[in-house]
């Protein structure tokens, strides 16, 4: 199964959300009900905060054992995050709205923070200072204390990225494959041209900044222009992070693996495994002792810096009701399973996946699962889901079939995982 088209903000833009729900109690959900799309550490390691394409903001201890809280107020997928001062976080959905949440955590934001016209792409903090990239081409300053934000514009497209320099300049990337600063007195800078759409952005504390780009080189600008290389294979990637005293930096992506080099030698030193998932967000404990990572497997992962060893790692659940039926199509559908349930929720329980449950899935009218909120194509109803319609689905598109669904835009174009995937689906979502 291959994702179309292949830059990385075009297939965000295109995943899943579910509707708006209540915070819900952290035994009741362990992990994410969708991929993980962004990660954030709180200053003293105490907590870390994760958010998904579930639209839910968890809290987590130290050691990710279980969630300390689960609030879902988005009403669209959580794409972004940043510690805040003071211990709080801020978070950015797919809805353009920014929550500022406090430290001690709640159900609803401390103060909401709006104006993007567009997605959250990316969030960074710094004193009394947010900056917010977003797919709608701008860039905003906000004041953490109140007031109107400066709207930082110039880049041609999405904007991807966002930071503060060691100096305090904020800086942002996009999609223009530029890197642009934005003093406070004075015009914009253009800091770099790439060529190719940059994916992420972060400072290191001697004002290098650190871009990553679709083509899966990290590209290190240093304070004086001079730039160097890291290639982490030919993928793009999503994701950069690394530690506060600028050691580790480790990047990720939708090709799977997490890479983990030392600075300022730029020697590679831990190539991590994701299990061939998608890694979509990364974050350094503060002390650089551990990595976590998160992805397509809706969990939280964590790796020693010292040996490069997952830790507290346990064998992967069984795949959902894959026992007798057929192995090759349960392969194919893993793409699927990270967003949709084989099964309806136990009744008087919410399905906590982004997208609806298949149950019960060839002769159902589409959109017809009562509570989901369908986009406005599915809500119609005038496809019933038949082996024809699923494979005209996925041969021509999501896009092509259902324009303006949320789906993501995926094609299978080898005929054995086609006939594969429908006979899975025959066995595997019947009543």
């Amino acid at each position: 199964m291959r994702c179309l088209p292949p830059l990385l903000a075009t297939f965000l833009a295109a995943l899943l959300a579910t509707p708006a729900a209540l915070p819900v109690a952290a035994q009741d959900l362990p992990l994410h009900g969708g991929p993980v799309r962004a990660l954030a550490m709180a200053a003293d390691g105490g907590r870390i905060a994760s958010g998904g394409f579930d639209q839910a903001v968890m809290l987590w201890p130290p050691d990710l054992s279980r969630p300390l809280s689960v609030t879902r107020w988005h009403g669209q997928a959580v794409q972004a995050l940043a510690a805040l001062p003071g211990g709080g976080f801020a978070s950015g959905g797919a809805d353009g709205r920014i929550a500022l949440w406090p430290a001690a955590g709640g159900a609803t934001p401390a103060r909401v923070l709006e104006g993007h016209g567009s997605a959250i792409a990316a969030l960074a903090a710094r004193g009394a200072w947010l900056l917010s990239a977003s797919w709608d081409g701008t860039a905003r300053l906000w004041p953490l204390a109140g007031g109107a934000p400066r709207v930082l514009e110039g880049h041609e497209g999405q904007v991807t990225g966002a930071a503060f320099r060691a100096d305090g300049l904020p800086v942002t990337a996009g999609a223009d494959g530029t890197l642009r600063g934005w003093p406070a007195d004075g015009p914009p800078r253009l800091l770099a041209t790439y060529g190719l759409p940059q994916t992420a952005l972060l400072a290191l504390p001697d004002g290098t900044l650190a871009s990553a780009g679709v083509d899966g080189a990290i590209r290190l600008l240093g304070p004086a222009g001079r730039e160097r290389r890291l290639q982490a294979g030919s993928s793009p990637l999503a994701a950069l992070a690394a530690t506060p005293d600028g050691a580790l930096l480790a990047a990720a992506g939708p090709g799977g693996g997490v890479f983990v080099w030392s600075l300022p030698e730029g020697r590679l030193r831990h190539s991590l495994p994701s299990a061939g998932q998608p890694v979509w967000a990364l974050a350094f404990a503060p002390d650089g002792t551990r990595l976590c990572a998160a992805g397509a497997e809706r969990r939280l992962a964590a790796f020693d810096m010292a040996s490069g060893a997952a830790l507290g790692a346990e064998p992967a659940p069984p795949p959902e009701r894959v026992a007798g039926l057929d192995l090759h199509g349960a392969r194919v559908f893993r793409a699927c399973g990270a967003c949709h349930s084989l099964t309806a929720p136990p009744e008087g329980q919410a399905d906590l996946k982004a997208g609806p449950h298949l149950a019960g899935l060839f002769g159902r009218r589409m959109g017809s699962i009562a509570g989901y909120a369908y986009s406005e194509r599915l809500s119609r109803g005038d496809i019933v889901w038949t082996k024809e319609t699923v494979a005209d689905l996925f041969t021509r598109g999501p896009d092509v079939v259902t324009p303006g669904t949320r789906m993501p835009v995926q094609t299978i174009g080898d005929d054995d995982d086609m006939a594969a995937l429908l006979r899975f689906l025959e066995q595997a979502t019947k009543d």
